[in-house]
């Protein structure tokens, strides 16, 4: 299983993801990680949108860049950072984008989840407003000192013991969800965590609604940086069209002294 201790990643299994722009990474030896719930009946609705604002942690706007995945992944952490330690910490996208773009050995104007998570593993997180976020991306921007140490701060501050759970691996030129990942992805929300989902634009799934008059059944409820603003897509979109799931987890709060504790992932 791949955990974050300490905002320190311990890579233990596979490396997958999404992007909303730029080329396919190649596949990854391995299989992702799941998490199973007790086969219990699924409530017909789940609605996270004013847990999300009332942590602080209201949707983001990515403008006009491609970095859909990054604000996904940030927002993931920041929830589930948030739900552990009650302090709602905005981490800076900016900075995460440049990290996975060195994971990826290239900068990029957004990236897949995998080099997110990869990138954040070696380089850390830090505050959005030590590296605010640019309307245009910049190949040559790099970090400030001061960034790179508020990163390694956070690092150093963390209480949190934070777990990447994968339901759907990317797996190249592949679409859609199985049954079981399908109730998965429900399952996860129902136990009050947001998902994020990676398709051509990714988003995070912040509940759902059943609704038989909507194609596939339903909806979900989404977080979508390109749109600023919750939004929703239907059971049918995410079965069809969801290329990887993952989901972030808060376990126990670790001894330590820290005002500012914030995720790095994986």
């Amino acid at each position: 299983m791949p955990v974050i201790i300490l905002m320190r990643l311990v890579v233990l299994g596979v490396l997958v993801a999404s992007s909303c722009r730029g080329s396919s990474p190649s596949p990854r030896a391995g299989s992702g990680d799941s998490f199973h719930s007790p086969a219990v009946a699924l409530p017909v609705s789940v609605d996270l949108r004013q847990t999300l604002v009332d942590l602080g942690l209201s949707p983001r706007a990515q403008g006009a860049r491609g970095t859909c995945s990054i604000f996904t992944t940030c927002s993931a952490i920041e929830f589930a950072h948030a739900r552990q330690t009650g302090q709602p910490v905005r981490l800076s996208p900016e900075f995460m984008n440049w990290a996975a773009g060195q994971a990826a050995g290239h900068p990029s104007d957004g990236n897949f989840f995998h080099n997110a998570l990869a990138g954040l593993a070696q380089y850390g997180v830090c505050r959005e407003s030590a590296m605010p976020y640019e309307p245009a991306f910049d190949a040559t921007r790099r970090p400030t000192p001061e960034a790179r140490a508020d990163a390694d701060a956070l690092h150093k501050q963390s209480l949190g013991t934070l777990v990447v759970h994968w339901i759907v691996p990317w797996q190249p030129d592949h679409f859609g969800v199985s049954d079981e990942q399908f109730a998965e992805i429900r399952r996860v929300l129902a136990s009050g965590y947001p998902v994020a989902a990676g398709s051509g634009h990714s988003r995070l799934l912040v509940g759902y609604r059943v609704d038989q008059a909507q194609p596939g059944g339903g909806v979900f409820y989404t977080e979508d940086s390109a749109l600023h603003r919750f939004d929703e897509v239907t059971f049918e979109f995410v079965r069809s069209q969801v290329a990887d799931v993952f989901w972030v987890e808060a376990t126990a709060v670790l001894p330590g002294d820290g005002t500012q504790s914030d995720p790095r992932t994986r």
